[in-house]
């Protein structure tokens, strides 16, 4: 009898599409390696049944047909034939349409089988992909977030800095100003304690003077004594009215301009900026 298909490939007639291919690539090398021609023949034999089983049309038609071959050899009892013997013939053929059923059932079988596994792989592979976006998109979301907090920290210290160095820099230029009014007060008193000085230097002088040409003047001519007396007196006066007058004066000046610098610094620095200007320097 000659061997199946199924048989040439040592293999179930409800095998799948991997058994049938795993079966002939194990036969293809067992025999590829020998060069006689009962190699060259079983190999040719187990490549045609490969060609035939691994495609789905031309296996259902080899099945069928493998199913017929199987029923040629049965007996038909006659039509004579008793009640026992239509019995067994009834039985022969219902195991025959078993076994043409068998390896369509088997192979429809196998191929849901395979057909479920592979939907069912192909869920778990979206459910690993959709979760691997989904992890994916939290790292970018938390990304995201950890810039957008460096971002604001980043400008909240440069925000500090620059208040913190505006604060130093109107600071600085309030101690500037502090100490050049000071210095500029500290110039004035005493250019005026100079000028007080100078005064009385010079009204000494005068004094002296005019003592001396009173004593010449005494030797001399008693009236012109007198006279030079009287004069010294007036001009003594009038020099001491002058003095007094010009000591008022620059008193009067300095305190004019000190208000007027006071005023300048107050109105400056109480509208909450910071003035160009000094109190140390003509407004």
């Amino acid at each position: 009898m000659a061997k199946t298909l199924y048989q040439l490939l040592n293999i179930a007639e409800s095998a799948n599409d991997q058994q049938i291919h795993r079966a002939f690539k194990d036969i293809e090398r067992t025999w590829a390696k020998r060069e006689d021609n009962s190699a060259i023949d079983t190999l040719n034999r187990a490549r045609e049944a490969f060609v035939i089983l691994s495609d789905t049309d031309r296996r259902m038609s080899y099945d069928r047909k493998l199913a017929a071959s199987r029923l040629q050899p049965t007996e038909i009892s006659p039509p004579n034939a008793t009640e026992p013997g239509r019995i067994g013939l009834w039985s022969q053929r219902v195991a025959i349409a078993l076994l043409l059923l068998f390896p369509i059932g088997s192979w429809i079988y196998h191929n849901n089988q395979q057909s479920r596994q592979q939907a069912e792989l192909q869920q778990i592979q979206n459910a690993k992909l959709i979760a691997a976006t989904d992890a994916l998109k939290s790292q970018q979301e938390q990304l995201l977030l950890d810039n957008q907090q460096m971002n604001v920290q980043r400008q909240d210290e440069l925000e500090a800095r620059r208040m913190e160095n505006e604060l130093r820099l109107r600071q600085q230029q309030l101690d500037d100003a502090k100490i050049l009014s000071q210095q500029q007060l500290q110039n004035q008193a005493r250019s005026l304690d100079l000028m007080e000085k100078h005064l009385n230097t010079d009204t000494h002088d005068r004094e002296q003077s005019i003592a001396e040409r009173q004593a010449e003047l005494q030797y001399r001519k008693p009236a012109m004594a007198t006279a030079l007396q009287e004069q010294q007196d007036q001009h003594l006066s009038l020099q001491r009215q002058r003095s007094l007058q010009q000591h008022d004066e620059n008193i009067a000046s300095i305190n004019s301009l000190r208000a007027a610098r006071l005023k300048a610094y107050d109105r400056d620095h109480g509208s909450g900026g910071i003035s160009t200007s000094n109190p140390a320097v003509d407004p």
